[in-house]
């Protein structure tokens, strides 16, 4: 009996939170926006072959987290549809809430994956300048917080 209401209290909060983000997302904040296509590789003097290749992965990054972006709209639709609809239990709630929460962490996977390679890819100046980027951009969009400078 406890762990029913536990779930409930849990699931009705995971509920609010996203109807908060779809309010802000109707309401026109689009949170940080793609950056031009040459952004990255002129902020880290990138040329030659590894533009040409840091490009590509670029290209193929947004390629997919567009996909990825699209799947949670659909699914957080879902969601938010189940309210009127009766005939899902708890469990099909649950599952849905699950598949949320995997696609948030294939993005997230990603994303860390395609800095990575790009990573590897610089020297060790445009490293820092790297780093100095994702803490700046991280920092706007109310990531965790920039380590203390040594």
């Amino acid at each position: 009996m406890k762990t029913n209401r536990f779930y409930k209290i849990i699931i009705s909060v995971l509920i609010l939170i996203n109807i908060g983000t779809l309010f802000f997302f109707w309401k026109g904040h689009r949170g940080p926006q793609r950056p031009d296509r040459n952004q990255l590789v002129e902020m880290l003097d990138l040329s030659g072959n590894a533009k040409t290749k840091i490009l590509e992965l670029q290209d193929d990054h947004f390629k997919k987290k567009g996909a990825l972006v699209n799947r949670s709209r659909n699914l957080h639709e879902s969601l938010f549809q189940s309210f009127n609809d009766e005939s899902k239990d708890s469990t099909e709630i649950k599952k849905l809430i699950d598949k949320i929460v995997e696609n948030q962490r294939e993005t997230e996977q990603m994303t860390f994956d395609y800095f990575k390679v790009v990573n590897s890819m610089c020297t060790p100046d445009q490293q820092k300048k790297l780093q100095d980027l994702i803490h700046n951009v991280l920092r706007q969009a109310g990531g965790p917080p920039h380590p203390p400078k040594k």
